[in-house]
């Protein structure tokens, strides 16, 4: 089976200086045509089934696609950027936050499957930062759980993600220097009952030039 791992569009967080991030943003304009421009590529792979992280703006690329290639999204928060959803970006002033809640997600992306774990809590409820340690652990785990339901199948699968995780997923059977992913960058690969390799990286060739951001 193919996965294909789709960094999200470019966000509010991509375009500003890192003081003034914020726990969720949205899509910039700029990425919702990076998503647009994404989604008509994406008719082109034959997809079988579309997951994504529970993070807005893998929300928002996400439904791009689900409007071109008419596949029901699956929420699911293995997806999620390292470290969770918290506000502050230096280590003595980060705070977990809730994340979006079962009902947020519901009405303002309607016909989305949502995991079952999201609740009125939100899906990363406050817990503290996930470190660097947690996150390749949860990597390996997302990568685990791919083989065990994919890996005997003919899908074609497509994980809207974030860079982060996307690289700490590839670092578990990939070898070689990677670069970070760009914004609705795809990479592909391939996983048998025996082995999973890496086929094409950070493609971006149906972004025009001026479109490509990092």
């Amino acid at each position: 089976m193919e996965v294909f791992l789709i960094r999200h569009a470019q966000s509010q967080n991509n375009a500003r200086p890192e003081v003034d991030r914020v726990a969720d943003p949205s899509l910039t304009d700029l990425g919702h045509e990076q998503a647009h421009r994404l989604a008509l590529w994406a008719r082109s792979l034959r997809l079988t089934r579309l997951i994504t992280s529970p993070f807005l703006r893998a929300l928002q690329t996400t439904e791009k696609v689900r409007d071109i290639t008419g596949l029901t999204p699956e929420v699911r928060t293995l997806l999620h950027e390292q470290g969770g959803c918290y506000s502050g970006h230096t280590p003595d002033k980060r705070v977990g936050q809730p994340g979006m809640t079962r009902l947020e997600i519901e009405q303002q992306f309607p016909g989305f499957s949502v995991d079952p774990g999201i609740d009125g809590q939100g899906w990363w409820k406050r817990k503290p930062y996930e470190t660097w340690q947690q996150a390749t652990r949860r990597a390996g785990v997302l990568l685990q759980r791919t083989r065990e339901e994919f890996g005997a199948s003919t899908n074609r699968v497509a994980y809207v993600m974030h860079a982060d995780i996307k690289l700490l997923l590839l670092q578990h059977f990939h070898t070689g220097d990677l670069q970070t992913a760009k914004n609705a960058a795809a990479t592909r690969i391939v996983i048998t009952p025996m082995d999973v390799q890496v086929s094409e990286y950070n493609r971006v060739e149906h972004l025009p030039r001026l479109l490509v951001t990092g």
